[in-house]
């Protein structure tokens, strides 16, 4: 196998994109560029420039319409806890996913059995409580779960006896302990707990599917009411309307480049050509 060039992963994401976008225009699902790729869209008009991931996100109900329903023109795959047939998926949300031209190593934190290739992130939204306290409550509560779902399906490279230094030694400890603990229906319950609180009848929302971001995640819901087209690359794609509310929530001053040391890649997974 031949290593990808981040042109290359940029290359094949974007046609992951536009099927999803042709699909969702055809079948009037609303959705928005999400995190780090709408962000791209307003400081870049594409990409962050050392990025190698896009996320869309939809609303919960949104989201039930598009995973129940996506058919890809271009013969990508859809994989969604949710769905029969993938039992072996072990993350909270959907990955639409090219299986024929690309492999995929995720390293020390594979989401399926067998291997994919590259995929784009397909995010719900789910509603959460207007109270900053109660929100703050559920988000912790999320994360400590989010964390052992994370847990339940590590795998790590490096045996005990291998491991060079005395803190991952006891790491390696702490996780194969854990790890006992932890029932296999982690991420369905998981999944039953991001919708805890109805997104129709809620005012404000938070992406429970990924909690690296934490509190972060609790926004007003009304961004995700009204979109439009913007320019990403050499296509127009769906932003919310008022991204400044998400945006600012996420990165505070979104405008302002970060310290080149921190313009880096995820550096989790490496991206192959077949």
């Amino acid at each position: 196998m031949r290593k990808m060039t981040l042109e290359d992963v940029h290359k094949v994401l974007y046609d992951i994109l536009v099927d999803i976008h042709e699909f969702c225009i055809e079948n009037n699902i609303k959705y928005s560029l999400s995190g780090g790729s709408l962000l791209g869209a307003i400081r870049h008009n594409g990409f962050i420039p050392w990025d190698d991931d896009i996320d869309v996100q939809f609303s919960r109900p949104e989201y039930e319409r598009f995973i129940h329903s996506y058919k890809s023109k271009r013969g990508y795959q859809l994989f969604s806890r949710e769905l029969q047939g993938c039992e072996d998926v072990m993350i909270a949300f959907a990955r639409v996913c090219e299986m024929e031209r690309t492999y995929v190593d995720p390293g020390l934190g594979p989401w399926k059995k067998g291997s994919t290739g590259l995929w784009i992130d397909v995010l719900p939204m789910d509603g959460a409580p207007s109270s900053e306290k109660m929100a703050r409550r559920k988000i912790t509560k999320m994360y400590f779960v989010w964390r052992l779902t994370v847990m339940s399906r590590a795998k790590l490279k490096i045996s005990f006896n291998s491991a060079p230094t005395i803190k991952l030694k006891l790491r390696l400890i702490g996780k194969k302990i854990l790890s006992q603990f932890i029932p296999e229906n982690i991420i369905l319950r998981y999944i039953e707990m991001c919708q805890e609180y109805d997104f129709g009848e809620s005012d404000f929302l938070a992406n429970y599917s990924t909690m690296q971001n934490k509190f972060r995640e609790w926004q007003p819901k009304y961004p995700m009411e009204k979109f439009v087209l913007h320019q990403f690359e050499q296509g127009q794609f769906y932003i919310m309307e008022d991204y400044n509310t998400s945006l600012s929530h996420l990165y505070g001053n979104y405008m302002e480049l970060p310290p080149v040391e921190k313009r880096v890649a995820h550096e989790i997974n490496s991206f192959y050509w077949k």
